[in-house]
């Protein structure tokens, strides 16, 4: 089969022919429909983030169609009540499932866990292997290949803006920095929790466009906090980094008011000087780890309801790298998805 690899930091990618991954023990194979590509593996693929074992095929974002398992898959998969031909979605976050994080629903955050495209091979492939059926998510009517970005870009604003609900009251002032993506599904939900003044922040002009038009307060290309105070009206009650560089981790802490919440989704490295003042007194200033199983299902009821929009581009798996070039380009409005076989 086809799959696109990276064998050393920087090296750029490489599509190769590679064997058929034959799925043991509970492990499941999914015949791939399409694989988001993400920010994060941009920096995978930069040598920017250290949770990866190398050479990997990248991919985390990820949907496809129940191909085979192995011996012992039978009672997971009649638990997931899948069966061959499936349409699935994959959870990403694998954990060990005995910890209480695992125990507790939030197996994303295991510490000694694994995802695809980190630390195993992920989905810019033909095929991919999952470790049990329990982490493949019915589709129903949804098309896969444009349900492949629910997985990252649709579940991890979704466990954001909910970990953000105590600020999120009537008349909050919430920011948006950076509107790819995530930005884009974050503004939905938040847009289901009335009466919040929401601006957006994104450096390319049609991004702001867009902003508007999917019903922000207000968007604007300035990184200046005191334009964009002006724009919220008051120092900000909430922000949401979607970019994650020193730069916006900085400006996101000087609109922060006080006990206001900057929540960093970004994986761009970036880091911030935290003191007594600085951000504003008595703030809060967290990360936020994917999302779990239980949040994902809620995810896909929402887009089976219709009650979301996203934006899919779909490419050839041949053309990963051209897809790289083009997300670091800042010139990717929606999200990109590569498709085996369509065009290789």
């Amino acid at each position: 089969m086809l799959a696109v690899r990276l064998h050393a930091r920087g090296e750029g990618l490489i599509l190769e022919e590679v064997a058929l991954p034959e799925p043991r023990a509970k492990q499941v194979r999914i015949r791939v429909a399409g694989c988001g590509v993400c920010h994060t593996d941009l920096h995978i693929a930069r040598g920017e983030v250290p949770r990866v074992t190398l050479p990997i095929t990248l991919g985390h974002e990820v949907s496809g169609w129940v191909d085979a398992w192995g011996p012992e898959a039978e009672a997971g998969l009649a638990t997931a009540g899948l069966r061959a031909g499936d349409p699935v979605l994959v959870f990403g976050g694998w954990g060990c499932g005995e910890c209480a994080d695992c125990l507790s629903g939030e197996e994303q955050r295991c510490t000694t866990g694994f995802s695809p495209g980190f630390q195993v091979d992920g989905g810019y492939a033909e095929a991919m292997l999952v470790p049990e059926a329990r982490h493949l998510l019915p589709l129903g009517g949804l098309d896969p290949m444009r349900a492949a970005p629910l997985a990252d870009a649709g579940l991890t604003p979704f466990r954001a803006v909910r970990r953000a609900a105590p600020w999120l009251t009537p008349g909050a002032r919430v920011v948006i920095l950076g509107f790819g993506g995530l930005g884009q599904f974050a503004l939905q939900y938040l847009r289901r929790t009335t009466q919040l003044r929401v601006v957006v922040c994104d450096q390319r002009p049609e991004k702001v466009e867009l902003a508007l038009a999917m019903g922000a307060n207000a968007a604007t290309d300035t990184h200046d906090a005191e334009r964009l105070t002006t724009h919220l009206a008051g120092p900000a009650d909430a922000v949401f980094d979607f970019v994650g560089t020193d730069a916006t981790l900085g400006l996101g802490a000087a609109l922060l008011g006080a006990g206001g919440l900057l929540m960093v989704v970004g994986e761009a490295g970036g880091e911030l000087r935290f003191g007594f003042a600085r951000p504003a007194v008595e703030s809060w200033v967290t990360t936020t780890a994917w999302g779990s199983i239980a949040e994902l299902r809620e995810v896909i009821a929402l887009a089976s309801a219709g009650e979301l929009t996203w934006d899919v581009e779909p490419m050839p798996l041949a053309e990963a790298p051209a897809a790289h070039a083009r997300l670091a380009s800042g010139e990717v409005t929606g999200r990109i998805v590569l498709v085996p076989g369509k065009g290789n």
